[in-house]
């Protein structure tokens, strides 16, 4: 694919535009199993580009030409597939160091965003005002659910994820079983139309009281959309985004524009180590419905 840009740039974004269409000529060669099966060096040293790409000191004015750009609509896409489906691949690889190993907290903790995760974690606790014994809902919880694991063992919280991914599930399923928690952290293969109103109660009292969503959970509008409907009036989500310079090209249009019927309740940037912004929702209104799908 060639992509000609035809507007006239600064120097500096002409740099960073060759710089991506450079990488993704190498990203959009590689089909979905060469990324998540294919040899780590090539994959790994991609990921390593990438990731130094998105996260470089790029003026946001300069970031935001370069992302407004419809023509590059089909670059930004292939590297969000890319980076989605390594995090996939790397967090499939610890997992199943962790079922291998004999000290499994210890393996869970050398996860290289181990780190992050305690931060982002603690930023959600804190801004969905939640105390030890709450039950969460975690929408996209992949092979390694980090998240939920982090919440019980560092804040009490127990927890529902939710992937769509039958073999992810039963991995982290498993993983779960190996660090005890099988009972804390639950997991359900399904997506977000699992969320048909049997099941869980979800309201300010009692049951889960907080559904969130994960970062590389798509399509995010489809999603809050879906929510608005099930979920019971005065429900919080806490939705993970990126949209720090050129980050953002990982999900450029989300939360852009509020869904009617959410009020946003806050919205706290990332910090070193983190890259997501989290921002509060709750659901306005007056009625209360039910929520959830029966545990699998």
């Amino acid at each position: 694919m060639v992509i000609e840009i035809n507007e006239s740039l600064e120097l500096s974004t002409e740099t960073v535009l060759g710089e991506i269409l450079a990488l993704h000529r190498d990203i959009s060669v590689m089909s979905d199993d060469e990324i998540l099966y294919g040899p780590l060096d090539q994959s790994g040293k991609l990921f390593r580009q990438l990731d130094y790409l998105i996260t470089m000191d790029i003026e946001n004015d300069a970031a935001l030409e370069i992302l407004q750009k419809k023509e590059l609509d089909p670059v930004f896409a292939d590297l969000s597939r890319f980076r989605s489906l390594y995090t996939v691949r790397i967090e499939t690889e610890h997992a199943n160091e962790i079922l291998e190993s004999n000290s499994p907290w210890d393996a869970l903790e050398k996860f290289p965003f181990y780190g992050n995760y305690l931060k982002l974690v603690r930023t959600e606790y804190e801004g969905l005002r939640l105390s030890p014994r709450d039950r969460v809902f975690f929408l996209g919880s992949g092979p390694l659910p980090l998240t939920l694991i982090i919440f019980f063992r560092q804040h009490g919280v127990k927890s529902t994820g939710i992937e769509q991914d039958s073999s992810r599930a039963n991995l982290s399923k498993r993983v779960l079983e190996k660090l005890g928690l099988s009972e804390a952290v639950t997991i359900i293969n399904g997506n977000h139309f699992s969320l048909n109103g049997e099941g869980f109660a979800l309201n300010l009292d009692t049951g889960i009281k907080a559904l969130m969503i994960a970062a590389q959970a798509e399509p995010k509008k489809e999603i809050l959309d879906h929510l608005f409907k099930v979920m019971p009036v005065g429900s919080r989500i806490s939705c993970r985004i990126y949209e720090k310079g050129l980050m953002k090209l990982l999900n450029r249009n989300c939360l852009s524009d509020l869904p009617e019927g959410f009020k946003e309740l806050g919205r706290v940037y990332p910090e070193p180590p983190v890259y997501n912004t989290v921002v509060f929702l709750k659901k306005k209104g007056k009625s209360f419905s039910r929520l959830c799908s029966s545990q699998a």
